[in-house]
């Protein structure tokens, strides 16, 4: 709602008293909105649900060039692949695991902003639990300790674990979500190899437990109605955490 459109006054006087309530309102909204902007990323935002009239405007794209001393020789690298100018940086909201609001952050390839900023609000306003959502340069962009921390991240320019071939997080076209609870699992002479190294509990997809991603999920659902590939249906692994796009 404009602050113009908030109405005229009449005879009776009702019109100004509502005008004046309403853009009472509306300062208040454009207040906390300002608050939440200046927050740094992790951090609790609000109790409970953000209301919709302020957190819709708080899922968009930010300016990468202000976040490369945080990543530049972390994430990343001067390489030939992509560029800084091929990468988004995003700023979201997440519903913690306590079921307060968190400031979170994401970089991601160019091509899959709208995406993934569709994705993640769809999931907020579902209140899907997510517990943690930094860059990995807050983890030395050491993916086994991300993961650990259960922490939804995007970008990070490596190989593949055990190859020299680039992951597509490298380019910035895979998001994996809540990878504590969602392993990425190898079957090594019989026995299930996880990563994170701590998730074996969660290896047994057969099992139910809290914060699962399988074919019922509404994270899966919505990933996969954008184009989105899940590894959780892979042959050879199964990467249950991961989102990836071609």
């Amino acid at each position: 709602m404009k602050i113009q459109d908030l109405g005229t006054e009449s005879e009776s006087g009702n019109d100004i008293i509502q005008t004046e309530e309403t853009l009472s309102e509306v300062l208040n909204v454009e207040k906390e909105y300002e608050r939440i902007l200046s927050l740094s990323p992790g951090v609790c935002a609000f109790q409970g649900y953000l209301p919709e009239e302020t957190a819709g405007r708080l899922f968009y794209e930010g300016d990468i060039t202000q976040e490369l001393p945080r990543i530049q020789g972390i994430s990343y690298q001067e390489n030939p692949h992509v560029a800084l100018t091929d990468l988004a940086y995003l700023r979201m909201l997440y519903y913690g695991l306590d079921g307060n609001t968190y400031v979170g952050e994401m970089i991601v390839n160019q091509k899959i902003k709208e995406d993934v900023l569709h994705i993640f609000r769809e999931l907020y306003e579902n209140r899907y639990p997510i517990e943690r959502m930094v860059l990995v340069d807050e983890y030395a962009g050491e993916d086994e300790a991300s993961m650990e921390a259960n922490n939804t991240s995007a970008f990070n320019y490596r190989t593949i674990a055990g190859s020299d071939k680039l992951s597509n997080h490298s380019y910035g076209m895979a998001v994996d979500l809540n990878p504590k609870y969602n392993p990425y699992v190898k079957q090594v002479n019989g026995s299930s190899i996880c990563q994170p190294e701590s998730s074996g509990a969660y290896a047994d997809r057969t099992k139910e437990f809290d914060y699962k991603i399988d074919e019922y999920d509404l994270a899966y659902q919505l990933f996969t109605q954008a184009g989105f590939t899940w590894g959780g249906s892979w042959n050879s692994v199964k990467d249950y955490q991961h989102f990836e796009k071609e």
